[in-house]
């Protein structure tokens, strides 16, 4: 069975008996109806990856090409023109999609805005493999997608809204920090999207992968994916896959979604839940 399937089927569990609502606040998020989107929430959970296996979901099917297209337009774009996703079909951010193409100045814009470091100008993305290369044991590999200048210029706020990368042993360990966690649906992406990122930053630096850390700030799931939900974790987990990337990239900039094959992905059907705005 899936390593990350069981770990997600407890969370889902936890946060369905022990969650706490918010139906007493007045809250930002609504449905396409305008109702409000109500959650059941845990505070700073932890998952801890030991990668060995691909954590991706076999409990329903996750859309795992999206989620690199997703992945690529942050970290090897690095815009926030939503251009590229819709020359790719990937829809996922068209309801957060300004009058101008694109979501303000965050995630891409965050990681392609350009940085003086000592080997000159730069971005977060180049400077952080520039470091692992030569400086591998500072504990000062952060990648901040949150600007408090900028927040006012962003359709939505940050969810991962940083991550550190520690070398320990030979091995290059990734920690991911979330503010606010849809267990539902961003979840599943975000933890095969950091994996596939951490497997990227390995290649390109030559450090062995080594552990995958999301740190949650609020793990919640909305009252409309409850039911579904509950069905989805009693399903048995098929056995993880395995992701191919070419090992012929050794520049991350030139990494495409030709390189990133998931082999032999077992996995029930797709389940249906609607998006909170």
């Amino acid at each position: 069975m899936s390593q990350y399937d069981l770990i997600y089927n407890d969370l889902v569990s936890e946060i369905i008996v022990h969650g706490i609502w918010d139906k007493d606040q007045q809250i930002r998020t609504k449905w396409k109806d305008e109702t409000p989107a109500y959650t059941k929430s845990l505070i700073s959970k932890q998952i801890i990856l030991d990668n060995k296996e691909v954590p991706i979901l076999t409990t329903k099917y996750v859309a795992w090409k999206s989620a690199i297209h997703e992945l690529l337009w942050f970290y090897v774009k690095r815009t926030s023109d939503v251009s590229y996703l819709r020359k790719n079909n990937v829809k996922i951010w068209e309801e957060w999609t300004r009058s101008d193409n694109s979501i303000g100045k965050t995630y891409g814009y965050q990681l392609g805005k350009q940085i003086l470091r000592t080997q000159g100008v730069t971005n977060q993305v180049h400077n952080l493999i520039h470091e692992l290369k030569h400086s591998p044991a500072s504990r000062r590999h952060v990648i901040s997608l949150w600007n408090i200048d900028d927040l006012h210029d962003v359709s939505l706020y940050p969810c991962v809204w940083h991550n550190q990368w520690l070398v320990k042993a030979g091995k290059l360990h990734l920690i991911v920090g979330i503010r606010s966690n849809d267990i539902a649906l961003g979840n599943p992406f975000n933890v095969f999207q950091y994996y596939v990122l951490q497997r990227m930053v390995s290649q390109v630096t030559g450090i062995d992968i080594g552990t995958l850390t999301f740190n949650i700030n609020d793990a919640h799931i909305y009252e409309r994916h409850i039911e579904p939900l509950k069905t989805q974790i009693k399903l048995t987990p098929y056995k993880a896959p395995t992701l191919w990337i070419n090992p012929d990239i050794k520049n991350f900039d030139d990494f495409t979604i030709e390189d990133f094959k998931l082999i032999n992905y077992k996995h029930h059907p797709k389940i249906e839940m609607e998006v909170a705005i």
